[in-house]
């Protein structure tokens, strides 16, 4: 066929030719941008040499009843678990560290990681300048001060000087000597890394007892050897971790804590099961609506070939042989498929810029400080490559119908004009065929989309609704990251004071606190002791959050004093211990009497950890989401005055009267008069961090809000594809109608009942589904059921008004067929 005559062929059913076009478009979007997610959380190997043999090795604790917990190690039990690995060909530690980089005209933050030695060769990384770190270098704590750089911040900060060894570079105010250059785009495990030090450096440069308590806060990473298998490094693994527990037990186990270890792929760490799990899910779903989809496409390639028929018996009937009719009647459909798919992998494309996803998507908190997920997905070569062979797919799959179809017709009834030619057999929407079951399916797969994508934007909203008991206007907020090496903790309340006192002076600002940490974004914990009340066990202590704050803090973050009064001046180291508790605090501990002059302490590494130096409760003030949302995010908190007990490294909160992005310049250069080595993290409007908390509720609010639209689309697009193929077929019965007698209202009124009746038995099917996997999908939501007739209903309302449409077009087409015409063919 000629191009102008493909051209004309194309044009001249415009609206099927545009919903064919659309419906593929749709479908490879959907399923490249699915394959994209699950290409970047199942497939796509970290970026090291070898890396599925290279593992994170985990100390398990198990209590019976409880879900297993992993954990880190301390370095201590890290020197067992070297001694004794033998399946290993190579152990490495490694911890993520904020670092403060000094020397220059600002102190600027560096995210680095703590190392040892093997940690390099074990990933396979050769240096690109000078060398990485050897075994002599981790002999003696903190005798060789030394360092290796990344590539991005030799040229950021070092101008890509080609005399960079041996220089010094200045790291929380010590001097560091330079060895060696990273290669590029090398970051290390955590995938943010600009600088490395050696294990045996830490103490001196962050936190005193990294070589020495029994934390487990330091991450293990271990290469297996050639000749061993993951199943026997993974059970030798547990008899060597409990060796090393029983040679250095825990101080403060769990009552019936059993501990060993266990391995993981990186490949496995770097994405919650969680995430990969719901990835697959996706894609198979999305992968079975495209399959719908070019179902619908056929069908609609059906009634453009029974258009055709006489055409066909024309030419068969002149010598056309079928090796020459079929390009003919293929041509349309090929054009037709292959700009959908164009049309899709641009909107593929136009998706992977536009939508970013949040590193919480990924991974959870906990494992995002030990291996980056390596998961962002792009538009590759990968993505590429597999909407080009979805097309080509798709393109085989819907036009075999057709073509054998036409091919196939009975030319002497073709060519009686009005004659039902090859249609005489085309099952209608009166009897079950399966182009209906196909529909009856589509809505099904569209109510569950639906209904989830539903129940994620309500919950989304809700978070956005919830009171988090502060006032977030004109606040601005930072970190200051302090190590312990720098400023211990005896010294930290008058740190703390000179920062406050530096701020507060400055025009524009009304207040300013300190905290552990901010609201929605975690908090320090402790357990809880109440003076006069039984001692309880070692594991039986409740969990409270605690706080250090400054008097102003209520009035810094517009938290409402229920009764009492909060600190004053008077709250100073040398004066009586004093507290303040939560409304739920309040209600949890003392339900039935007065909390005020009550004495409380706490475990952990305060002041306030005996029964000697218990805390006096002199108020109560109003509940604060200091967790994230989705974490049961109102606990009991107690709070202490900073100038009695605090650490240097603290959250900062600053109230202005104005726009506080206005003054984040003369806070920085406060801060910088009373420390000029301390780093400034995170600045940002309260409003911003908040945000920022649900970022992924966000996400998931998107993704199936999204893809829940495109299985309207698609279930919409079925509808009207089966629906209008049959109006093809019944044409001549609904001419006899028109000239019997019957109304337009009649006739459309036919068409709607039988054309709905798929769709309705598939939103049934639907919403039984959604019912039976409402437990998949309670976890993710926020104060919202998952069967919350709102959202089911508002979903069923949606799929019966898009399906009514859907048979409302053909239905219309119908009421314009001409009655002569189909007098005429009896």
């Amino acid at each position: 066929m000629h191009l102008p005559q493909l051209l004309r062929s194309v044009i001249r059913e415009r609206s099927i030719s545009l919903s064919i076009v659309l419906t593929v478009a749709i479908g490879i979007a959907a399923l490249t941008t699915a394959f994209g997610l699950a290409d970047a959380a199942l497939w796509r190997q970290p970026p090291f040499a070898d890396a599925a043999n290279v593992v994170l090795v985990s100390s398990t604790h198990a209590v019976a009843g409880q879900p297993l917990q992993r954990m880190r190690w301390s370095y201590q039990r890290i020197q067992l678990l070297r001694q004794q690995g033998t399946d290993f060909s190579s152990v490495a530690n490694f911890t993520a560290a904020t670092l403060t980089l000094t020397g220059g005209d600002e102190a600027e933050r560096l995210d680095g990681e703590i190392v040892s030695p093997e940690y390099f060769s074990l990933l396979q990384t050769r240096a690109a300048r000078g060398r990485l770190f050897v075994a002599g270098d981790d002999i003696g704590e903190g005798a060789h001060a030394i360092a290796v750089i990344g590539d991005e911040l030799w040229t950021r900060r070092f101008a890509s000087d080609s005399a960079i060894i041996g220089k010094s570079v200045s790291i929380n105010g010590r001097e560091l000597t330079i060895v060696g250059v990273a290669p590029p785009n090398f970051r290390g495990l955590t995938n943010t890394a600009q600088i490395w030090i050696p294990t045996t450096l830490a103490p001196s440069l962050t936190y005193p007892g990294y070589l020495t308590t029994d934390q487990n806060f330091i991450a293990v990473v271990a290469r297996l050897k050639a000749n061993v298998s993951f199943a026997r490094a993974s059970m030798n693994v547990r008899a060597v971790g409990s060796a090393v527990f029983a040679a250095v037990p825990m101080q403060d186990p769990d009552s019936g804590q059993v501990s060993s270890a266990a391995i993981q792929s990186i490949n496995e760490v770097r994405v919650q099961p969680g995430t990969q799990r719901s990835i697959t899910i996706l894609l198979a779903a999305i992968a079975l609506l495209h399959l719908l989809a070019c179902t619908n496409v056929a069908s609609l390639l059906l009634g453009r070939a029974a258009a055709r028929r006489r055409e066909v018996a024309i030419r068969t009937a002149l010598g056309a042989t079928p090796s020459r009719l079929m390009p003919v009647l293929i041509a349309d459909s090929v054009v037709l498929v292959v700009a959908g798919g164009i049309l899709g992998t641009l909107l593929a494309y136009w998706t992977s810029i536009a939508v970013r996803v949040p590193a919480e998507f990924w991974t959870s908190r906990v494992s995002r400080s030990s291996i980056s997920s390596f998961s962002d997905p792009a538009f590759g070569a990968n993505s590429l490559l597999f909407a080009l062979v979805t097309t080509v797919v798709t393109l085989l799959l819907v036009i075999w119908a057709p073509a054998t179809a036409a091919m196939g017709i009975n030319i002497g009834h073709s060519l009686r004009d009005g004659a039902r030619g090859f249609t005489s057999g085309a099952p209608t929407l009166r009897k079950p065929n399966v182009r209906g079951v196909i529909v009856a399916i589509e809505a099904a797969l569209a109510v569950v989309l639906l209904v989830a994508g539903g129940l994620m934007i309500d919950s989304f909203a809700r978070m956005q609704r919830t009171d988090l008991g502060i006032d977030a206007s004109h606040l601005l907020t930072f970190d200051l990251r302090v190590q312990e090496a720098h400023v211990p903790a005896p010294a930290a309340p008058a740190y703390i004071s000179r920062m406050l006192a530096s701020i507060t002076a400055l025009p524009g600002v009304v207040s300013a606190t300190v905290d552990g940490g901010a609201p929605v974004s975690g908090s320090a914990s402790s357990t809880l002791y109440i003076i006069g009340r039984p001692l309880p066990g070692a594991n039986d202590a409740p969990p409270v959050l605690r706080h250090y704050v400054a008097p102003d803090h209520f009035k810094t973050l517009g938290i409402p004093v229920i009764q009492g009064r909060t600190f004053t001046d008077r709250d100073v180291a040398g004066h009586p211990p004093v507290a303040v508790i939560s409304q739920s605090a309040a209600r949890k501990f003392w339900p039935n009497e007065n909390p005020i002059g009550q004495r409380v302490w706490f475990g952990g590494g305060s002041i306030f950890n005996t029964p000697d130096s218990s805390a006096e409760i002199v108020g109560i003030v109003g509940d604060v989401a200091y967790r994230p949302l989705d974490q049961h995010p109102f606990r009991e908190d107690f709070y202490t005055s900073y100038r009695q007990f605090t650490f240097a490294s603290r959250t900062v909160f600053v109230r202005t009267a104005g726009d506080p992005l206005a003054a984040a310049s003369a806070i920085r250069r406060a801060v910088r008069f009373v420390d000029r080595d301390v780093a400034i993290l995170d600045m940002q409007t309260m409003p911003s961090l908040i945000g920022k908390s649900w970022v992924r509720q966000r996400f998931d609010a998107m993704l199936f809000g999204g893809f829940a639209i495109v299985a309207l689309l698609l279930s919409a697009t079925g509808i009207y594809a089966v629906v209008s193929y049959a109006i093809n077929q019944r044409t001549r019965e609904m001419g006899i109608r028109l000239a019997l007698g019957a109304t337009s209202i009649a006739v459309i009124r036919l068409v709607l009942r039988e054309g709905m009746a798929f769709p309705v038995v598939g939103l049934l099917i639907g919403l039984m589904t959604s019912i039976s996997l409402s437990k998949v999908i309670a976890a993710s939501l926020y104060e919202v059921s998952p069967t919350d007739p709102w959202v089911v209903a508002r979903t069923m309302g949606i799929l019966l008004a898009a399906s009514a449409i859907a048979c409302l077009v053909p239905a219309l087409r119908a009421t314009r067929v001409d009655p002569l015409v189909a007098m005429r063919s009896e």
